[in-house]
């Protein structure tokens, strides 16, 4: 992507798109904790198996992040995210006719992780590409949509479920998911990602292009293998690096905390023998406060006063001190006050992830890490979050769980802060994995590239551009 397609133009509307995209992933998956209880009265299957819907939800999307990743770079961010929209949608309107909720996870926990993992990752990663100087921004108002879905989805799920059932609101929530594929249809291939033939114009053209066709049909099995071969290239490039391995960790235990609120915090307002109108409020101030912050952090960070993995140590061990804190009171301004400091300090985590990446990885290798990041974060989910309804189980109440989220959020930032002593410089690798019957070499004007065709295609995928 060169400097004048980024930060104006198009840009805006893919992040407008992604917007979209991320307000109906993110409010589906933040508002299961309205849904978990309402499944804990109708299905009366107990807190922990309960929660390995949403749990298994998270894994099956840790396990497709990567696949998403691959298949976006090689052939399509519009593609695969519109795949994963219509998937998601599938997957939430067959389980409004499930009446058991064994079939739950293969409908809702399978299905719309398969959905949310295609459909997520291009969703993020692709405005990094459209912006530079304001990728920050980008990056935060993106995640506001976050905030947005937490104001507006608790209302939504509520009149839905009191009004058409837990089952009618489903099948009403799958036919919004269909919006995604709205959203994906906008998205446009980065530059540094779109395969050209520059020989298309000479005399031989047609020969070299027929040539290719019989090379391309003769050798799909060779095409495949190394397809599979590039997809462990790029993730053993994000393996070794010691920086992304640490930040993964703290990623990982930052998740799982954060995400658990809403599980975690509804069942225990109810608890407190408070309303779900109640609950209601307490997520929808979560929601709008994130909104606000998310939309200025990004602005904030771009100015470089403090580095990214410092607002992350910060903002993650507050959020762990709050979750500790609130064990000790029992009041709706409490829970509201919580409600307030969860959108200000670990509310902030979206926001920071891709950046954290490029820090460590480099933008090029954005699209693969960060669906790699994500699966290591999901799968902390799955353990963590029946981890905690099990805890409820043992303990009669929330104390126990909240504690554990504290503990988590104190951990991320400490992974952050030995990142900063042990790692001492950055650490940068170059890979080159195969496309098709191009061979792309990016140089250093610009962040230009240049196609040239070849018959044995390697396209750089991640590098330093160097002097």
């Amino acid at each position: 992507m060169s400097v004048q397609d980024t930060d104006k133009g198009f840009s805006w509307i893919i992040l407008c798109a992604s917007f979209l995209n991320y307000t109906l992933v993110s409010g589906t998956i933040r508002t299961f904790g309205i849904l978990y209880s309402e499944l804990l009265q109708t299905y009366d299957n107990g807190a922990g198996n309960t929660a390995f819907l949403g749990s298994i939800m998270f894994f099956v999307m840790a396990i497709t992040g990567p696949v998403s990743g691959l298949l976006s770079v090689h052939f399509s961010f519009k593609w695969c995210t519109m795949i994963g929209g219509l998937i998601a949608s599938i997957g939430m309107v067959t389980s409004s006719f499930t009446q058991d909720i064994e079939m739950l996870y293969l409908t809702y926990s399978c299905l719309l992780g398969i959905g949310f993992g295609l459909s997520a990752p291009p969703t993020v990663t692709i405005i990094n590409f459209y912006f530079e100087k304001k990728r920050a921004f980008a990056n935060g108002f993106l995640t506001a949509s976050m905030g947005l879905s937490s104001l507006t989805y608790p209302f939504l799920y509520r009149k839905l479920i009191d009004h058409y059932g837990i089952h009618g609101a489903m099948l009403i929530l799958g036919g919004l998911l269909l919006n995604i594929c709205v959203g994906g249809s906008f998205f446009r291939q980065p530059s540094c990602f779109i395969r050209t033939n520059t020989n298309t114009n000479s005399p031989d053209s047609s020969k070299l292009l027929s040539e290719a066709n019989y090379k391309s049909k003769k050798s799909n099995l060779t095409f495949v293998k190394n397809k599979i071969i590039d997809m462990f290239k790029s993730y053993s490039v994000a393996l070794r690096n010691k920086s992304f391995i640490l930040y993964c960790f703290a990623m990982s235990f930052a998740l799982v905390g954060y995400s658990s609120n809403f599980l975690i915090l509804p069942p225990h307002i109810q608890s407190q023998q408070f309303s779900k109108d109640d609950v209601v409020i307490v997520l929808t101030v979560i929601g709008a406060t994130e909104f606000v912050v998310r939309l200025f952090s990004g602005t904030f960070i771009d100015l470089q006063w403090f580095s990214v993995q410092t607002v992350f140590i910060v903002t993650m061990f507050m959020g762990g001190v709050c979750a500790i804190v609130l064990t000790f009171f029992k009041s709706m301004a409490i829970n509201i006050t919580y409600a307030v400091t969860v959108g200000i300090f670990p509310g902030i985590l979206h926001s920071l992830q891709p950046l954290l990446i490029v820090t460590s990885l480099g933008l090029k290798m954005l699209p693969t890490a960060f669906p790699l990041s994500s699966f290591f974060t999901n799968t902390a989910c799955l353990i963590g979050h029946p981890s905690l309804g099990w805890l409820e189980d043992y303990t009669g109440n929330w104390k126990a769980s909240f504690y554990t989220v504290g503990g988590l959020f104190i951990a991320s930032s400490l992974c952050v802060l030995l990142e900063q002593k042990l790692v001492k410089a950055p650490q940068s690798e170059e890979m080159t994995v195969r496309t098709d019957k191009t061979t792309e070499f990016t140089t250093n004007n610009q962040n230009n590239t240049i196609n040239i065709h070849s018959d044995d295609v390697e396209t750089s995928l991640m590098g330093d551009e160097t002097s």
